[in-house]
């Protein structure tokens, strides 16, 4: 993948990862939503710091496009002189520069107003030429993997402009191995359509073809159950409510069992073909590989977390009690203990309490944090034809850019903490690093923005009296630690073990699937929760599934971020040093070693147990304030 296309697959996952993350949604109506005229131009963003006109973007699309035949004249060339491999890397760059432009602010144009046919056209137009600038750069990489590695040494003693490409090269180089002969490459690039099939038989199974019951709700009425209305329902106080939606759910995805089972089961197989196509030991060797993380990073989470499984049980052991339940089900675990506590947060109000939380990132940070708030960097308020949720996005040459949907909620005022992480790492990065590494690997992508909400929960736990807010807050935390750490160790065991299951002979069905999902589950919840005869169909729904171990960085991220926030609480200068320099790096060194330097390694059981231990200090003092 090129790296234009790699950062804009990081920035979009991103966007995807915080919705995962927080589960914070901005509320859409089509009543009372006002026009984007009528909304402050101080609560707009500015994107004529990008283009300060439609002409000068077109000029810019003019001149891109007719700069990417120049890539012809380096093709079967690359390894005739140090200058020419130069000249091409650099092209490669400064095009790829204002591609990033182009697309960022021809997409946020249109996020802006999603009916606007101008700015329809405008990102069509940019997606179809970033195609055609992968195509035309498609030979560098793989010219480059025949070049031998004391030819590259020589040429970078030769010309000192190519010592920038130095950890570019040596990634190269350390994937070489695995790269394949022309005509075998070309073969595995024809299969790349059906390897997408799983995937998108998922997508369409799950989004179109499966269709829910219907159920009453706590009214008596009616309902036709959504996913969206499904995480709802589970939060009901009315248990007869909760359990209908589960059943009905559930019920969804057993008409489509087997057609579900084959498909994921056809989802490993595609992952086990690449990895012995490529010579890897397993589809999970492979999958890690891609940004060099250890394999004993994946065990260590798995192991670790399996051993520290005891302040989990207490948290349902709790749940159990305070619910005043005989039977404790895996329906009854995400209602609220705590009544929710209605708050209403103006934008500037939560603004500065986020200034205030985040303080202990020290006076850089915070200050270069009111500039990002008050500089254009925001896109506040909902408007009709705005794109919904929340996102952090920009190109390399301008400062960060957030939409928001708010709505003067608490979810929102983390929404904005959270996206901020994001914004102001990627302006650190932007600044101090080269178009080549000015992107962020994902497993240590999502560190900035939930350090940021870590320190807001913490900030909002310690400076609150009233003791209805505390608990509240409390447990507002422990839901965020389960869902977005625990839960997602389980799947990643879960994932690890169906590869294995196939890597190893045995076939994958239904039942099997189904077994080993509820053995899992039930290790994770404990002996206290009874799981329901279809509550181990969770495997069939998840469609991260289908991305070959994606979804233990969730887990890792919040782990080593988790680390983090501990150290940068405590308030030690080296430790704000060293997380404001992690922030800088971008991908100029391999994920786990910039988590090590920032004082964090996820190679170690370490950071995995300060989480555990964080969790079961945060089980204790909410114990102590229903129970008392």
């Amino acid at each position: 993948m090129k790296r234009l296309n790699r950062t804009v697959s990081l920035l979009l996952t991103g966007i995807f990862l915080f919705l995962s993350f927080s589960a914070l949604f901005a509320q859409t109506s089509t009543k009372g939503i006002p026009q984007r005229a009528e909304i402050s131009e101080k609560y707009k963003w500015k994107l004529e710091d990008i283009y300060s006109t439609n002409e000068l973007w077109e000029a810019d699309f003019a001149r891109l496009k007719s700069s990417i035949p120049q890539f012809s004249d380096f093709k079967s060339k690359l390894g005739e002189s140090a200058k020419t491999l130069l000249d091409c890397l650099q092209l490669q760059d400064n095009l790829g520069i204002i591609l990033g432009r182009l697309w960022v602010y021809a997409y946020m144009r249109l996020d802006e107003d999603t009916r606007v046919s101008l700015y329809q056209a405008m990102t069509d137009r940019i997606s179809n030429l970033n195609t055609e600038f992968n195509q035309a750069t498609s030979f560098i990489q793989p010219e480059i993997l025949t070049l031998s590695e004391e030819k590259l040494k020589n040429f970078v003693k030769e010309n000192k402009g190519l010592s920038l490409y130095q950890h570019y090269f040596d990634n190269l180089m350390r994937t070489k191995a695995h790269i394949l002969p022309e005509e075998q490459e070309e073969l595995l690039a024809l299969v790349g359509n059906l390897a997408r099939a799983p995937q998108k038989i998922f997508t369409m199974l799950d989004d179109a073809d499966i269709k829910y019951p219907s159920i009453k709700d706590e009214n008596g009425v009616e309902v036709q159950l959504t996913k969206e209305r499904y995480s709802k329902f589970l939060e009901s106080a009315d248990r007869r409510v909760r359990k209908e939606a589960n059943d009905a759910y559930n019920s969804a995805y057993l008409n489509y069992i087997n057609t579900l089972a084959a498909n994921l089961s056809a989802g490993v197989s595609k992952d086990i073909f690449f990895a012995k196509a490529r010579k890897y030991n397993s589809s999970l060797e492979m999958a890690l590989d891609a940004d060099s993380i250890p394999m004993l990073v994946y065990d260590n989470l798995v192991k670790t977390v399996d051993a520290n499984l005891a302040p989990l049980h207490r948290y349902v052991s709790l749940r159990k009690k305070f619910m005043k339940l005989d039977t404790l089900y895996t329906f009854d675990l995400w209602v609220p203990l705590v009544p929710e506590v209605k708050m209403e947060i103006p934008y500037d109000e939560a603004v500065q309490t986020i200034t205030e939380a985040l303080s202990p990132l020290g006076g850089k940070y915070v200050n270069d944090l009111k500039m990002g708030f008050n500089s254009g960097w925001v896109d506040v308020y909902e408007t009709e034809g705005k794109r919904s949720s929340a996102y952090s996005w920009g190109a390399y040459t301008t400062h960060p850019y957030m939409l928001l949907n708010y709505n003067n909620t608490l979810e929102n005022m983390f929404t904005i903490a959270h996206e901020m992480g994001h914004c102001l790492n990627r302006y650190y990065t932007y600044k101090k690093q080269p178009y080549v590494y000015s992107d962020n690997p994902l497993f240590v992508a999502e560190v900035a923005s939930t350090c940021n909400e870590a320190l807001m929960i913490d900030y909002l736990v310690k400076h609150t009296k009233d003791k209805d807010k505390k608990a509240y807050f409390l447990e507002y935390y422990i839901q965020q630690i389960l869902g977005t750490f625990y839960v997602q160790v389980m799947l990643s065991e879960f994932e690890k073990n169906i590869h294995e299951q196939m890597e190893s002979g045995q076939g994958l069905t239904a039942e099997s699937m189904r077994q080993t999902y509820r053995n899992i589950l039930q290790k994770f919840y404990g002996p206290e929760v009874v799981i329901g005869s279809t509550n181990d169909l969770g495997w069939a729904r998840i469609s991260h599934f289908y991305r070959n171990f994606y979804v233990f960085q969730y887990s890792t991220s919040y782990a080593a971020s988790t680390a983090l926030t501990r150290k940068l609480i405590e308030g030690k200068k080296d430790d704000v040093e060293r997380y404001l320099s992690f922030l800088e790096q971008g991908s100029l060194d391999y994920p786990v070693s910039l988590l090590k330097k920032a004082g964090v390694d996820m190679a170690s059981p370490e950071p995995i147990e300060r989480i555990t231990e964080l969790f079961d200090s945060l089980v204790s003092q909410l114990e102590k304030l229903l129970l008392e």
